[in-house]
């Protein structure tokens, strides 16, 4: 019997020093380090431009920047020819073999990493981000169409169209570094798709509610999703993923679908209106 608890005993002191091996390893691996330097305060507050910063302290400001440094750290290590097994034996030594490829192992246990330490805020940060450029491009179309329409633009819309500009022009960056890290398809999906409903039903609301008289309202609507939605939904998850996920026929219907509900919340209006609100009625048919 005390032979037997012996044994146990060196199994369990075993496994304990395996267990603080992996554990030592893990706080010096490289990625564990960008991890924690992805959150830092000071690496969060240093945002791109101080035109972003109006004092709200919105973190989701400063991601772009820190998705590029992340995303440069593994087009570096992939494009090192091996060398990194030389150099970096830390980075190189995964617990678990997420991939026969070390790029994959090295993408898989960096995300890992990230979002073993991200606050529980971290996700609406994304959701943020989204919002703010899907409305960025959104305010750049309807600047556009006043233009087009030649109707006055208000001079307080200067600084914001400044801010949207600066924000669209990094759009390129933060797209590229989503495709490398391979976040979009998994931990972001549900910010993502909670942005783009939110700002669409917004969007769709703000161009025909009250509207009941002007024809041709749902051909706007669609019109509004062919000219901002579709390129946006298409430069963020790309030519391969938005054919396979036939993003097109769910953006219609998910923007034929915004109109009903505005539409259905506006009934006690659409028949006190009536007969002036004949065409709203038809189009809801």
């Amino acid at each position: 019997m005390a032979t037997t608890a012996s044994s146990y005993q060196q199994i369990y002191e075993r496994r304990l020093s395996q267990a603080m091996q992996r554990k030592a390893a893990a706080k010096s691996r490289a990625t564990t380090a960008l991890a924690r330097e992805f959150f830092c305060s000071d690496n969060i507050d240093n945002t791109t431009s101080s035109r972003y910063n109006d004092g709200s302290g919105d973190e989701w400001r400063s991601l772009i920047r820190r998705l590029v440094k992340l995303s440069n750290y593994l087009q570096e290590r992939s494009s090192d020819n091996g060398n990194s097994k030389k150099n970096d034996a830390t980075d190189e030594s995964f617990p678990v073999i997420f991939s026969n490829k070390i790029d994959e192992s090295r993408r898989v246990a960096l995300g890992a990493a990230v979002f073993n330490q991200a606050p529980s805020t971290f996700l609406d940060e994304f959701r943020s981000l989204f919002e703010a450029l899907l409305k960025a491009r959104q305010n750049k179309w309807k600047r556009e169409r006043m233009v087009e329409e030649s109707m006055d633009v208000d001079d307080e819309d200067d600084y914001d169209c400044e801010a949207d500009e600066l924000l669209l022009s990094e759009e390129g960056h933060l797209y590229q570094s989503l495709s490398t890290l391979g976040w979009l398809s998994n931990q972001l999906q549900t910010p993502f798709r909670e942005a783009l409903h939110s700002v669409m039903m917004e969007a769709i609301k703000s161009l025909i509610a009250g509207d009941f008289e002007t024809e041709g309202m749902l051909d706007q609507t669609l019109e509004w999703n062919s000219q901002v939605l579709v390129p946006w939904v298409y430069s963020v998850v790309g030519a391969e993923a938005y054919e396979c996920d036939q993003w097109a026929a769910q953006l219609e219907y998910a923007a034929s679908e915004c109109f009903v509900h505005v539409r259905m919340n506006e009934l006690f209006d659409l028949v006190t209106d009536y007969p002036e609100s004949l065409p709203a009625v038809r189009e809801l048919q």
